[in-house]
């Protein structure tokens, strides 16, 4: 995975180390700070040489990389930066500045240009922006005083390069818009989410095959489940704020971005004004909703609202999780699943025939659509009610011969702020079982069954009186395998149910004497085995009720 492209913070320090001095010539060299976590021998400062100058750029490389490399080689990278300098005047700069602002004057040089510095990263690293730089070194001792820019060294030659260096960019003039002029942080799901959609805003991404923007689709369908709102620095987290950030921009415009960077506010709360300041009639938890439809159903037929417009977007389908439900009430299905805000869950239900029942157990805050669908791919969009505690039910006649599939989609919307680190994982729940529409023919064994059953209850609790009415000598004759129609195998195995639950589970009191019964006999005398077994020198229990066995099996009714 390539990661792109971590805005940094800094500790305060008292002492520092003048490191960076302003370089004056072609092929100076100058000492700067680096991030260890990013650098691939995790070195914390470098020497790097000036190699090209362009109107608003200092192009800085790493000199030991650059020794490393023929002088074909270093013509080519020389071309290269010449080409990504052209691109940002003419191409990054002028977007960039007429819709989210200029390049700043750096308060402590007071210049306004930008240095990018190519130096030699790990291989999952793209680049990186330090807001250390953008203070002194009084503030910061490891501070390189400038707006600077770090790049992949190794990346320099990639077609994406373009898009890494806007992606960059963004992060400063985003450091500028919040930190300088409001005194805030922005988010950083926010913060990557702007810096991601440059790169298509610029048109970086028209070429799919290749570009960022097919690796983030890639990232995003392997994880689907990321929350938005977490920075966890791993590539689901580039996948989704960029499938997302498409989507919010396709709905409701560019304009949406700009805005809500121009804001005071962070997060969720900024995007929330941006979409009133332009009019917009959805809210944040509205937009969240139908994104996590669209990318599951992503066909406009449904709505403008449930699909991307996006040539490149027009085939992502998360792919849900299956459970199938088999018909009958004892076939319950229960699921648990675990979730964090803002992240979003696709669970698809098929099963049986008849009437499908679900139970939504929850805490407050989630909101549940669901997608139902015919078998010849017709869907209808839901959503579920749910009560103050976060439970809700669902009934469906005719699933499966009327209906396909259900496909829940459930999300937790509880948090709107304050995203800065590890969140909270919740549980929500589930259970689903379908109840079987009977025939007339059916209904009458039912009946027929039920009727043979009180009878037999009624034999039982008989024998339950003659049983507690008992002498202590209630077994009296040896009982074994094979045995049919008897009112001692009824009266062992209603003993072993009502006195020995854990050994006679099944329960079942028929008069017959087979495979359950065997085995449930052998535990009653292992777990009695000093009073059955042993006065015989066995180990294992036989299954037959001898005198033994019948002996312990009174003294226990005695009791």
């Amino acid at each position: 995975m390539r990661k792109l492209h971590k805005v940094l913070p800094f500790a305060f320090a008292i002492l520092f180390v003048p490191l960076f001095v302003g370089a004056v010539s072609i092929g100076e060299e100058e000492r700067f700070f680096i991030e260890s976590s990013y650098d691939r021998q995790e070195r914390e400062s470098i020497t790097a040489s000036l190699r090209v100058v362009t109107d608003d750029i200092q192009f800085y490389i790493e000199s030991d990389w650059w020794e490393d490399l023929s002088e074909n080689e270093r013509e080519g990278r020389e071309k290269i930066l010449y080409n990504l300098g052209k691109k940002f005047k003419e191409e990054i700069h002028p977007e960039v500045s007429e819709s989210y602002g200029d390049i700043p004057d750096n308060e402590i040089t007071g210049e306004d240009h930008i240095v990018v510095l190519f130096h030699s990263m790990k291989r999952d690293a793209g680049g990186y922006f330090r807001t250390g730089d953008q203070y002194s070194r009084f503030q910061y001792s490891r501070s390189n005083e400038g707006n600077i820019l770090y790049l992949n060294a190794d990346f320099m030659n990639d077609p994406n390069i373009s898009g890494y260096l806007a992606h960059e960019y963004i992060h400063l003039i985003t450091f500028n818009e919040k930190n300088r002029e409001h005194g805030v942080s922005e988010e950083v799901w926010l913060n990557e989410l702007r810096a991601e959609m440059i790169i298509s805003l610029l048109g970086y991404n028209d070429d799919y095959e290749g570009s960022n923007l097919e690796m983030r689709v890639r990232n995003f369908l392997r994880d689907p489940d990321f929350s938005l709102t977490e920075w966890t620095e791993q590539a689901a987290d580039y996948g989704i704020v960029n499938l997302f950030g498409h989507y919010l921009v396709e709905q409701h415009g560019e304009e949406i971005l700009y805005d809500s960077l121009r804001s005071r506010l962070v997060g969720i709360p900024s995007i929330s004004y941006a979409l009133d300041k332009n009019d917009e009639e959805r809210t944040f938890s509205e937009v969240f909703t139908d994104w996590t439809i669209a990318v599951y159903l992503n066909d406009c037929s449904y709505g403008e609202e449930y699909c991307y417009k996006n040539e490149h977007l027009k085939d992502v389908n998360v792919s849900p999780s299956t459970v199938f439900v088999p018909s009958g009430r004892n076939e319950e299905i229960r699921v648990e699943y675990k979730t964090k805000n803002w992240a979003g869950n696709w669970q698809k239900i098929i099963g049986g025939e008849g009437t499908f029942h679900l139970n939504f157990k929850s805490r407050s805050g989630f909101v549940v659509p669901y997608v139902i669908c015919k078998e010849d791919g017709d869907c209808e969009i839901e959503f579920m009610e749910l009560n103050e505690e976060g439970g809700g039910k669902l009934k469906i006649e005719d699933f499966s011969s009327r209906y396909e599939s259900i496909t829940l989609i459930p999300s937790l919307q509880e948090k709107s702020e304050g995203f800065n680190g590890p969140e909270r994982s919740f549980a929500f729940k589930w259970e689903a079982w379908i109840e079987k529409e009977l025939s007339p023919e059916e209904r009458q064994k039912i009946r027929d069954k039920l009727s043979e059953l009180r009878e037999r209850l009624e034999s039982l609790i008989k024998t339950l009186k003659e049983i507690k009415r008992g002498s202590g000598n209630v077994f009296k004759r040896d009982l074994h395998y094979g045995m049919t129609d008897s009112k001692d195998v009824e009266r062992l195995q209603d003993f072993l149910k009502r006195k020995e639950g854990n050994i006679y589970p099944e329960g079942f009191v028929t008069g017959n004497f087979y495979d359950l019964t065997k085995e449930a006999v052998i535990r009653f005398q292992e777990k009695y085995k000093e009073d059955i077994l042993v006065p015989h020198g066995l180990k294992r229990g036989t299954g037959y009720v001898g005198e033994l066995t019948r002996r312990k099996l009174n003294e226990l009714i005695e009791k």
